[in-house]
């Protein structure tokens, strides 16, 4: 919580955890007692009245009916080990989903904390969980914030990490380009911290400032002789802190996570100056910019959930340059490309019109636009460290040959990665699938059809509130399946893609879990590609079914 007498200010990190530039933060006494005092009412009150207005009475139905299922299920099993295992996962899973069910039902949180907060705001500065209020309407990501003042447990992963990745693309004759991008409290302290005229430098997380020489030590241990394949790391942070200072203009939208297009396309210059070998070995293109302004409210403002009437709900207006191809009409990735561009939403920001900020304008397009060359791209919102290795070996699993053509991966991806992110190693390689193809059910193209099914395995599911994303993907491994009509049995397993989340609201039931029959409509996911392979989602943890070709499901029922 950021309250107006907090003090974020610049000092030098002598090993007491914190990163150059911040410090700890101090909150005055009477606002600590008050808030204590509300704390404590809040946790009498809102048991107290949903008990009365039977808030709780979905939650617990729902988690009998779980509790009940993992009985059945150990029962005629014959309570196996491996049964027991996956009633206990089960277990938790429905457990989790009465926790967030109970928050999400909650009649009293849902009429007072959208003014409660609002007022908070107007008193103090409160933030929540996920959302810093910093000054003059600006706002911050949390895990931004926090990751400027992380410092790795041991050894830097990252480095490494890079290192591995780059040493498996390299074994393909691709070279690897990683841009981290800072977070908007290291290029806009000054809008967050107290003491705004002592930031000089940006602030930057230690383990961060040292990745190019992390990642140069890691790659000299690969073994790899080609200069022209090592990796390499553009850091814009003092690009865009120059840039900032040379312009006068704002690097980062006021309530939003992203950069402003202005600044996107500067760093798409930067990152072009180093593919000039590439573009000039690849086709040309004749690329048009229109200038378009967009209006919308920034992520981190919709994540606050504030009533209308919130200052901090005013759209922000910005001028995007819209690319187009002559040869194609709307800018559109070209698989054959030797550039790719593997990201998440700081390439997706003004691509996706899902996104609010406009499309057809975002990193992918600007930096085709300068090369003046088609570009490929593969870029999903909130694809970290390892998420993000892991689409790529998906994509290469269900197409292989695709990176054949590949010579440089620009892999751009927010800087708390680097700093907090997953680094455990990824294969690229696709053999292990090739028995398994043929095994899954995919619905053609133009076709749909509804089945009954046992949810073998899912993957994450949303938490309202605390993803700065509209809408959510799980994914979903069906086996058992039948027509949901004639009970005719369907050959083979299912892989698809379930929309968990729209517009910020849960779209299946709290709890779902492995285990449970549902009834869905299942329809070609290939068709949706283009609007779907951006969302944020949460994929399944065995690489070996998300390598097989999916299907988009619509929930139906929960049997």
């Amino acid at each position: 919580m950021h309250m107006p007498s907090s003090k974020l200010m610049p000092r030098r990190s002598d090993g007491d955890g914190y990163a150059e530039g911040w410090s700890r933060t101090e909150v005055a006494p009477r606002v600590a007692v008050w808030l204590s005092i509300l704390f404590c009412a809040g946790l009498v009150a809102v048991p107290l009245v949903d008990g009365l207005l039977g808030s709780w009475r979905n939650p617990l139905l729902k988690a009998r009916e779980g509790i009940s299922r993992v009985q059945r299920t150990l029962i005629s099993a014959g309570f196996r080990w491996a049964d027991i295992i996956d009633a206990n996962n089960e277990a938790l899973g429905t457990i989790q989903g009465f926790e967030n069910s109970l928050e999400e039902s909650s009649a009293l949180a849902a009429a007072v904390r959208p003014s409660a907060l609002d007022r908070l705001l107007r008193f103090g500065g409160a933030g929540s969980e996920e959302t810093y209020v910093g000054h003059d309407g600006w706002l911050f990501y949390r895990p931004d914030v926090d990751a400027l003042a992380m410092r790795p447990a041991g050894r830097n992963e990252a480095g490494e990490g890079i290192a591995a990745f780059a040493a498996q693309l390299a074994l393909r004759g691709i070279r690897l380009v990683v841009i981290p991008v800072p977070g908007k409290a290291s290029i806009h302290p000054e809008k967050l911290a107290a003491g705004r005229e002592e930031f000089k430098v940006p602030p930057v997380a230690p383990s961060l400032a040292a990745l190019a020489q992390d990642v140069e030590a890691a790659w000299k241990s690969k073994k790899i002789n080609d200069p022209s394949l090592a990796p390499v790391v553009l850091d814009p942070t003092l690009l865009l802190w120059n840039r900032k200072a040379q312009t006068g203009e704002d690097q980062f939208l006021r309530t939003d996570s992203h950069w402003t297009p202005a600044a996107m396309r500067a760093v798409a210059e930067r990152v072009a100056e180093l593919l000039v070998p590439v573009a000039n070995r690849s086709p040309r293109q004749k690329i048009t910019a229109e200038q378009r302004e967009v209006s919308a409210v920034g992520d981190t403002a919709l994540m606050l959930e504030l009533p209308p009437s919130s200052p901090l709900l005013a759209p922000q207006s910005v001028s995007v340059e819209t690319i187009s191809a002559d040869d194609q009409g709307a800018w559109r990735p070209d698989r054959d490309s030797a550039v790719l561009v593997l990201g998440d939403s700081y390439t997706n920001i003004y691509s996706l019109k899902e996104l609010g900020w406009g499309s057809s304008a975002g990193f992918a397009e600007q930096l085709s636009a300068v090369l003046g060359t088609s570009v490929d791209k593969l870029a999903r919102n909130d694809a970290g460290a390892k998420s993000a290795r892991e689409m790529l070996g998906a994509e290469a699993g269900r197409n292989p040959g695709w990176l054949d053509g590949k010579k440089v991966i620009v892999w751009v991806m927010a800087a708390r990665e680097f700093v907090r992110g997953e680094w455990s190693p990824v294969s690229l390689d696709s053999h292990a699938n090739a028995e398994a193809k043929g095994q899954f059910f995919v619905v053609p193209s133009g076709e749909c059809r509804d089945v009954s099914a046992r949810l073998a395995s899912l993957g994450n599911l949303p938490a309202e509130g605390e993803s700065p994303y509209a809408d959510f993907l799980t994914a979903i491994h069906l086996t058992d399946l039948q027509d949901a009509y004639s009970g005719e049995k369907i050959t083979g397993d299912a892989l698809a893609y379930l929309f968990t989340m729209r517009d910020r609201e849960l779209a299946v039931p709290p709890g779902l879990a492995a285990g449970a029959r549902v009834t869905l409509r299942l329809s070609s996911y290939a068709d949706r590609r283009d609007r779907l392979d951006s969302l944020n989602r949460g994929d399944l943890a065995d690489m070996e079914i998300m390598m097989e070709e999916p299907n988009f499901a619509e929930w139906i029922d929960l049997q």
